[in-house]
This record gives structure tokens, sequence and C-alpha cells, in this order.
């Protein structure tokens, strides 16, 4: 059976962690991106045609958690020097995940990133995995896809 992410989330998620979900997606909603229904809790976004990153409504033994799986970044966060705030790094940094982490098999040996100046090596094809968002690490996504956004929208190279 197909359904709506919004679906998904009020199904599966409860108190803020739900309220924090659907603020989120109404956000991307909001700004073009297009959700497709789903029959297994996976969800591909999309803005102009380009995939964004992929969402998992995850439900196991009755618990449920909203995990994002990354693979783009703005070009900007690539330099040092980008203006953010030091918590988007943070947020950023804390959650990127090398292939020895993610144990896929997929991208071994991995692909080496820079993230805001700092240079990671050995990481997952999908080099961010967010798990459980709280409402901060919602802003900083909310930030992550307004810079993709404006990539796309200005031809630039990684999307």
């Amino acid at each position: 059976m197909h359904i709506t992410i919004e679906k998904a989330i009020n199904d599966h998620l409860k108190g803020e962690a739900q309220k924090n979900a659907l603020d989120f997606i109404a956000y991307l909603k909001a700004n073009g991106v297009a959700f497709h229904e789903s029959d297994n809790l996976f969800w591909h976004p999309t803005y102009k045609g380009k995939d964004l990153f992929t969402i998992n409504v995850e439900v196991n033994d009755d618990v449920a958690s909203f995990d994002m799986f990354i693979n783009l970044l703005p070009s900007e966060w690539e330099s040092a020097q980008y203006p953010i705030e030091e918590q988007v790094k943070e947020i950023i940094w804390k959650n990127v995940r090398p292939c020895e982490i993610t144990g896929c098999g997929n991208c071994s040996p991995g692909i080496s990133k820079n993230i805001f100046g700092k240079v990671f090596d050995n990481l997952c094809g999908s080099f961010l995995g967010i798990y459980d968002p709280d409402a901060e690490t919602y802003n900083c996504l909310k930030k992550m896809f307004d810079g993709i956004k404006s990539d796309i929208e200005g031809g630039r190279a990684g999307v």
C-alpha cells in the first residue's frame, strides 16, 4: 500500500518528534520539493527533478525513528570561510558516516569530502546520516536544503 510521508509520520512518530518532522516536510513542500508515495517507508524527495536525500521512517519493535541519508551538501559548505554558525558545522561534522560505520560495502573504500574546511576521508556515499533529529538539527537541515536549492537553481556542480 502506498502512503504519503505525512501519513507515515502521523502513524509512527509521537510528540515532539512528530511535530518537528511534519514541520520539516511542510517547509520542504512549501519550497517546491516533491514527495511521491511510498510502500516501504523510504522517500527520495526531489527539487526540480534533482534528488536531494533519502528519508526513512524506520519502525522496529514498535519504536519509530525519522532518519535521513544525505550525499549532497551546498557547494559553499566546502569552504572554511563560508559564514555559518558553529552549531551548524558541529551538527554536520558529528553526523558524518565513514564506511566502517555503515557497513554497506557498496562504496568502499569511500570518498573524501571537505566540509566547512575540515576534510573527512573514507566516507560512505551517503556520507551524512541524521537519526531522529531534534528541532536544532531540523533547522540545520533547512539551511542545508536552502543551499542545495540555490546550487540547483544556479546550475552549480555537484547537483
